[in-house]
């Protein structure tokens, strides 16, 4: 060991806490650490401080903390010849680098090595059965670490499970419960703001012009948000002092399920404990729970934007807005696009859909275009008629009793279980039949085999949909939900004079044009259209109603 002239080590003494390794107690405190080397140096006159580093909240797994560079730079620069720690877990818990710094880095350098409470100290020399120990000590700090580990990603993986939110900062739109840091409340301010881009969307805004609007009205960024709010967050994507609203920060905020009220968590995972990379996890082994918090937006309007996603709708670089049908139309013959198409007359212009296939000559015959005028006329003509009938249908629903409407819906339920349950019978009776023609000789063995595997196959599909229909009637009979919600939505929209986007988002599922003088349109909620006029159409039969009249149960055509 190497010292200064006058035979005195400069040393850095070394003090590290870390929650991650469980160290909690008030024994391995930063304060106790200090408080246990000064102690120590009362009686080692030969020893000086030159500085103290301290690495607080920093495992020991790895050997990157700051402090620790801090520390290894005293010592090559030769300002530092000794290192003091509370105990070796203080140095590290990675015991095949914690051996590699005190075996042979310090010993070329030159380093003095202390752990006080493990008796260490190499200026002694270091006995055989010493030797042997500091390796042994170090692999038990490292297993403790893993112990540690293992237990903090099991406990936390419960409280995914259980719906409790674990992100170091509450998504925008919403705020940690003052009561219980592991549940979101929403943040109004800022929930009002997400509202209003899920608004903007359906009717049309493209991601930049969305986030054109925002910066027009000087709304904070959801980062810059948080640090006016006092919040320390933090991303790798800051580059300005006031960074502005991107269409992939907008975009991001109309992808994330957790405005519906759902939790997505685990996402990603590290190896082990000894490796701090990420990587993501596949989307099935995502935890995901429903109704953990209040929703911002309602299910359908997410569904209904990530369908947008998802059919590819881009607005035009010229344009700032979706076109009023865009991804609603297709072509009844091949099921592709409808574009619009200008055609000028004169000193005219005529607009009209066409198909796009027929147009790029890629295989569909249909080359009908229809006039985007009387287009637009029939579709709003269709939506208004069908409108009257759901307004009809919610009078008649009125009169009728709400217990007995709910549990309508038990007994369809019931019914499909059935119907089920009859298919499995079937299913049954023919691997019997397909036996005995076995037997007979009609059919071969390997023929055999495999119209048994299907049937097999058939009746573990039915069966797995037995479960889903009954954990649905058990959750339909025992919820109080409103059955008869989706019929606000249509009549909403009553009476209204021109067509919106925002209004075939919500109401129309998709429109087929034939020719000129066939259009087919469908429209959402289709089966509760359908199950509500059946129920009525009942209640009639029963003497309860009279006088229905329904429009009409299928799609609407002109």
């Amino acid at each position: 060991m190497s010292t200064n002239l006058n035979g005195v080590y400069i040393a850095d003494a070394y003090f590290r806490l870390s929650r991650e390794d469980g160290d909690k107690t008030e024994s391995d405190s930063i304060v106790n650490q200090r408080a246990l080397v000064k102690e120590f140096l009362t009686t080692h006159p030969d020893i000086q401080i030159y500085h103290e580093r301290v690495d607080d909240g920093f495992s020991g797994v790895s050997f990157e903390r700051p402090a620790f560079k801090e520390m290894l730079e005293d010592i090559k620069s030769g300002k530092v010849n000794c290192v003091i720690v509370k105990d070796l877990s203080r140095f590290g818990r990675d015991y095949i680098e914690a051996g590699r710094y005190i075996e042979k880095i310090f010993p070329y350098l030159g380093v003095r090595f202390i752990a006080i409470n493990d008796n260490i100290d190499t200026a002694s020399g270091i006995s055989g059965a010493e030797e042997m120990l500091i390796p042994f000590k170090n692999l038990i700090n490292d297993a403790y670490c893993r112990d540690i580990s293992v237990k903090i990603r099991s406990h936390l993986d419960i409280k995914r499970k259980n719906g409790q939110y674990i992100g170091s900062f509450a998504p925008y739109g919403y705020k940690k419960s003052p009561d219980d840091k592991n549940k979101l409340i929403i943040d109004e301010k800022a929930a009002s703001v997400v509202r209003q881009i899920f608004k903007w969307k359906i009717e049309g805004m493209s991601g930049d012009r969305i986030a054109e609007k925002l910066n027009e009205l000087g709304i904070l960024t959801p980062m810059e948000y948080k640090h006016r709010n006092g919040e320390n967050f933090q991303c790798g994507f800051r580059r300005k002092a006031a960074p502005k609203w991107q269409a992939n920060g907008v975009n991001y905020i109309l992808r994330n399920e957790v405005y519906t009220g759902v939790l997505l968590q685990g996402k990603t995972t590290s190896p082990n404990y000894k490796v701090r990379k990420r990587t993501k996890k596949d989307k099935k082994d995502w935890i995901r729970c429903e109704d953990c918090h209040e929703a911002i937006v309602s299910k359908e309007d997410f569904r209904m934007v990530h369908g947008f996603f998802d059919n590819d709708t881009r607005v035009a670089p010229e344009e700032k807005i979706l076109y009023l049908f865009s991804s609603f139309v297709k072509c009844g013959h091949c099921n592709g696009n409808m574009t619009r198409k200008s055609v000028p007359v004169k000193d005219k212009r005529y607009v009209y859909l066409v198909c796009i296939e027929n147009k790029n000559k890629t295989g569909c015959t249909n080359n009908k275009g229809i006039p985007l005028e009387k287009f637009e006329k029939v579709v709003l003509q269709v939506i208004n008629l069908y409108i009257e009938s759901v307004f009809e249908l919610s009078q008649l629903l009125e009169l009728v009793d709400e217990v007995s409407y709910h549990g309508y819906f038990v007994e369809k339920i019931q019914e499909d279980i059935m119907d089920k349950e009859l298919e499995i019978e079937k299913k049954r009776q023919y691997a019997s039949t397909i036996y005995q023609d076995y037997k007979e000789g009609i059919l071969s063995k390997e023929e055999y085999l495999e119209l048994k595997d299907c049937y097999k196959t058939d009746v573990g599909t039915l069966q797995n949909e037995i479960k889903s229909l009954e954990a649905e009637r058990e959750e339909t009979a025992r919820s109080k939900k409103d059955r008869a919600g989706w019929i606000r939505q249509f009549i909403e929209y009553r009476g209204f004079k021109e067509l919106s986007r925002e209004l075939l988002a919500r109401l129309v599922e998709e429109i087929k044009i034939y020719d000129k003088d066939r259009i087919e349109v469908t429209f959402k909620f289709k089966s509760e259209y359908e199950q509500a006029w059946d129920y009525v159409e009942k209640m009639e039969l029963n003497g309860v109603l009279e006088g229905g009249g329904a429009f009409g149960k299928e799609k609407q055509e002109i």
